[in-house]
């Protein structure tokens, strides 16, 4: 892909993205009520003041780098109703996409709420965090709709959210320094108490949670204490040698994304043949090369 070919997707995704983002809170079309279906089951109270925030990460991964290798194909027609109504129909995770994200949720919720924290959920009505703006350098926009996620939130009275992935929480992170994104925020793992897990693994860091957000210290001592074995080697999961796992490159350049995935799963597995995430896209990337779980997989309430 030449200069002028990135200049223009690059043009087309911020398009896109912006306006979806600025009319219906996600960036691409796609089956709320499927990516909410999770909580039903669970009985998961609809709003609240405390509530936890999925920005659909772990349940649409996949959907967005599948819109991403799409959006050039449809060009000037991507923002059209017809096009983006054929997208939330067509576009969607696989049966066991969906499962493992349900599995994944529902652990989450629980392993809070036996931590004595009382949550709510948005459902269908949850917004999209923006981060795909942030990794795109589209900072402009971001703030833009930045204050309207605030709003949002304000306006259903939400004092606390509890993240689920490092995406959404840098996000927030950012957007709290230039925007002045109020509401409290926090990771799963700063809230959740007397999670157990087992296992021998070698871990790939988020790039986002370990040097971006400076927690790659505490995210192993965390592994640690729960009981889980991680398999370690310098040049290929030390903080400054670790290599991204290709995923926020997926929108932009589909085959070097994949190509780096590949690359990245074959170093975790001459370290150890089972790979620990804590991220969903690292998870929807590196689950095709390698035996990989997220840590939302390991983890139960001891």
């Amino acid at each position: 892909m030449d200069e002028d070919q990135i200049r223009s997707r690059l043009r087309l995704i911020r398009s896109v993205v912006t306006r979806n983002l600025m009319r219906d809170y996600v960036p691409f079309p796609m089956d709320r009520k499927l990516a909410s279906s999770w909580a039903s089951p669970l009985k998961v109270p609809r709003g609240g003041d405390a509530l936890i925030y999925t920005s659909y990460m772990y349940q649409m991964a996949s959907v967005f780098k599948s819109y991403g290798r799409l959006l050039p194909k449809f060009g000037s027609l991507a923002s059209s109703s017809i096009v983006q109504g054929l997208g939330a129909r067509v576009i969607k995770p696989s049966d066991d996409e969906m499962k493992r994200a349900s599995s994944v949720l529902s652990n989450a919720y629980s392993l809070i709420r036996a931590s004595g924290v009382e949550v709510g959920y948005l459902y269908e009505e949850e917004p999209y965090s923006g981060a795909l703006l942030l990794e795109m350098g589209f900072l402009d926009e971001l703030k833009e709709y930045g204050k309207r996620l605030l709003s949002f939130f304000h306006d259903k009275g939400a004092k606390r959210l509890i993240v689920l992935d490092p995406h959404t929480l840098f996000t927030l992170t950012y957007l709290k320094r230039e925007a002045g994104f109020d509401v409290s925020f926090e990771h799963y793992l700063d809230v959740i108490k007397g999670a157990k897990g087992g296992g021998s693994f070698v871990l790939h860091d988020s790039c986002v949670f370990s040097r971006l957000l400076d927690r790659y210290s505490s995210l192993r001592d965390f592994i640690r204490e729960a009981g889980i074995s991680l398999s370690e080697n310098e040049l290929v999961t030390g903080k400054a040698t670790g290599t991204c796992c290709g995923g926020p490159l997926g929108s932009l350049d589909y085959e070097l994304s994949e190509g780096m995935a590949k690359q990245r799963a074959e170093e975790l597995k001459s370290v150890n043949p089972r790979v620990l995430v804590m991220c969903p896209i690292c998870l929807s990337q590196l689950s095709p090369y390698a035996d990989v779980k997220d840590l939302l997989e390991v983890i139960r309430h001891e």
